[in-house]
């Protein structure tokens, strides 16, 4: 029987074939994919003739398109829908891949005929694209150790695959972790929540056939339920639950898997030659070095912790002003913050749920991208890999620029959190683009049949953040797959995602889009000034419990000696002097953008590194006084996103703003002035 996973299904604008793959079907395919590159590398090892782009690059980099197909298949089915026979499968060949890909990147025969092409480069006729794509291959190559001795190349590959192996691990314990925790709740215990927060919590207990309201681990309930529950004793518990994810149970606990974790990364990079992971991993991102990342990190701490403190002050006022003495903690923040904001604004989380409807705002995304870059946007009667799937047709000029695949309820098996991956990526095969299949996925609560899912402002946000990132990948123009979409260094891939969640909150997309769901009538423009002046409330809170994490991120990979990542963290909080009413955003222990896999690890300060960008980018559109002026949208394509990582990035914004960002609009954006 045919294996549907090896069909030639990417060669068209489908899907790939779901209905006809089975779990069984993965790590056959898999293998084969790998021993199809491993013939097609060895061919280009045994061939005669001098290296050229055309015999050796081309072929290198199409060896591996099947397995890039097949995983990108595998792994969005394990991040949402997953299970004990893919959970097995991951466990069993994610060290398969990390060493057959170290092996390839260790292949000294193939190195010698790249590192030739590249050290003529200047001599041979490439195109600006080729030559891009020659200078990042053999960087690679580098990095993975290629120069090394044999001993220490096979060291090298054996922490790869015991890393992957890791990564793989400490996903699935979060998520073991978030499906065996509830909260049974009677109806006295929630009587002061809003409607909205009800629903959700008495659907999860029709789910799991118990009384009255449940409370799982999804952040759209646990956030709410911390903003509006009145009890203490309740939301010290929820809270508590919520930020030891990763250490609840002995057979899901995370600490060893963290420890040996950061010893690898050390050991891997000290084999390369350098001192701690963060130089190693910082060597290809647009802030190069560590000092670099703590000294902009901490630029903005003091002026954020003397918010903190002005916040908090306010916040005590109203806990002693209920009859609570002592101090405020972690998990009254959140609920004093909503009573504060509710006061000073004068409307309520609910009321602007009310007009933020899923689908309308989703009609507001196809007006923005239609207005600022002529897509088209037309969902589609196609199946995904879930019911759940919106799977929309993004066209320009009739021409077809990608599918895209939105995935936006939460539910057993789906990890937690929002993210933007891909099926198939944009590349050229003979001058004629190959178009993209583009993921968002999100973990909003389903509604009830025949309800609206009705989002917050923060998932509002998020909805356009992640709609950003799959700008980037259905508009990239590039040649080659290496180089295209957000193939980009980390600290640069989210400059779109953050630049488009601006959109929401234009008069145009907010005014038409943002529709109530009681009568229809778009939100009145005294709500939508309320909100605007509200967007920077608590952002002293906001920011540091993102500056929290993105500095046990750096420190905990800039400490060489590092063993244990939870006291490094405990360190390194009381170092900064955290306040004692704030947790960061991300626990160590369920820190996934570090250790679920290498993405964000030493990188998680990408975020504000962008926002730099994203807020200065902004600012271009609003001084022409048009956020959709069409020259300055072209520019943004042409120079942004057409371009993928086909330069550096500092070239690719310079060409675009002629000049990079500095940090001030950053600090006006998050409302830090006065305290600078």
């Amino acid at each position: 029987m045919t294996n549907p996973l090896l069909s030639g299904w990417s060669k068209t604008n489908k899907l790939p074939p779901y209905d006809a793959i089975d779990d069984s079907h993965f790590e056959q395919a898999v293998d084969t994919a790998m021993n199809t590159q491993n013939s097609v590398v060895e061919a280009i090892c045994g061939e005669v003739s001098s290296p050229t782009f055309k015999n050796t690059v081309s072929p290198f980099l199409n060896s591996g398109n099947k397995i890039t197909e097949i995983l990108s298949i595998f792994y969005n089915l394990c991040a949402t829908d997953s299970n004990k026979a893919r959970d097995k499968i991951k466990t069993k060949i994610a060290p398969k891949i990390a060493a057959h890909f170290s092996k390839i990147y260790q292949n000294l025969n193939l190195f010698k005929r790249i590192n030739d092409i590249w050290e003529s480069k200047t001599k041979i006729k490439l195109s600006s694209q080729e030559e891009r794509v020659i200078t990042l291959l053999r960087r690679d190559f580098m990095r993975s150790g290629v120069a090394l001795q044999k001993e220490k190349k096979l060291r090298f590959q054996k922490i790869q695959e015991e890393l992957a192996l890791l990564g793989t691990h400490f996903s699935q314990n979060i998520l073991k972790d978030e499906k065996s925790w509830f909260l049974s709740l009677s109806p006295e215990e929630v009587s002061d929540l809003p409607n909205f927060l009800l629903l959700d919590m008495k659907k999860i207990a029709l789910e799991r056939n118990e009384e009255g309201y449940c409370l799982n681990l999804t952040e759209s309930l646990i956030i709410p339920f911390l903003k509006f529950s009145s009890s203490r004793v309740l939301r010290k518990k929820v809270l508590e639950a919520w930020k030891t994810r990763g250490l609840m149970h002995d057979n899901s606990n995370n600490k060893k898997i963290m420890s040996q974790t950061i010893q690898l990364r050390t050991e891997l990079s000290n084999i390369l030659g350098f001192k701690t992971y963060s130089e190693y991993r910082l060597e290809t991102e647009m802030a190069k070095k560590p000092e670099v990342v703590k000294n902009l990190l901490l630029s903005i701490w003091e002026a954020t912790s003397k918010k903190v403190t002005s916040e908090a002050q306010d916040l005590t006022k109203l806990l002693h002003n209920e009859g609570f003495n002592g101090s405020l903690e972690p998990w009254d923040w959140r609920y004093y913050a909503e009573k504060k904001r509710a006061a000073k604004y004068n409307f309520s989380e609910e009321d602007i749920k009310g007009f933020f409807q899923l689908d309308k705002l989703l009609d507001g995304i196809f007006y923005a991208v239609n207005r600022l870059f002529k897509l088209d946007c037309k969902i589609t009667s196609i199946k995904g890999y879930h019911p759940d799937c919106k799977v929309i047709e993004i066209t320009r000029d009739g021409i077809d620029l990608g599918l895209f695949i939105g995935d936006y309820f939460s539910r057993a098996g789906k990890r937690s959190g929002a993210w933007c991956s891909t099926l198939r990526n944009q590349k050229k095969i003979n001058d004629v683009r190959v178009s993209p299949i583009v993921l968002n996925v999100c973990n909003f609560t389903k509604p009830q049949p025949g309800s609206p899912c009705l989002l917050s402002y923060d998932e509002a946000k998020t909805l356009f953040h992640e709609f950003g990132h799959a700008l980037h990948q259905l508009l990239s123009n590039v040649d080659f797959e290496m180089i295209s979409g957000t193939n980009v260094p980390r600290d640069f891939v989210e400059l779109p995602s953050q630049w488009f969640e601006h959109w929401l909150d234009s008069n145009e997309v907010m005014g038409q889009f943002a529709i109530s769901v009681k009568d229809g009538t778009s939100i009145p423009k005294e709500l939508m000034n309320k909100l605007s002046a509200a967007k920077s409330f608590n952002s002293g809170f906001d920011t540091m419990e993102y500056l929290a994490s993105a500095l046990v991120d750096i420190e905990i990979h800039s400490d060489a000696s590092c063993k244990d990542p939870l006291e490094k963290q405990r360190e390194v909080l009381k170092k900064i002097k955290l306040h004692n009413a704030i947790f960061p955003r991300h626990q160590v222990e369920h820190f996934s953008h570090i250790f679920s896999g290498s993405g964000y690890a030493s990188a998680y300060y990408s975020y504000i590194w962008s926002e730099m960008m994203d807020e200065d980018a902004f600012l271009a559109f609003e001084e022409t006084g048009d956020l959709f002026d069409e020259k300055l949208a072209k520019s943004f394509e042409g120079n942004i996103l057409a371009k993928g990582g086909s330069d550096e990035p500092e070239k690719l914004y310079k060409s675009f703003r002629g000049k990079l960002p500095t940090i001030e609009a950053l600090i006006k954006s998050r409302n830090l002035e006065k305290f600078v």
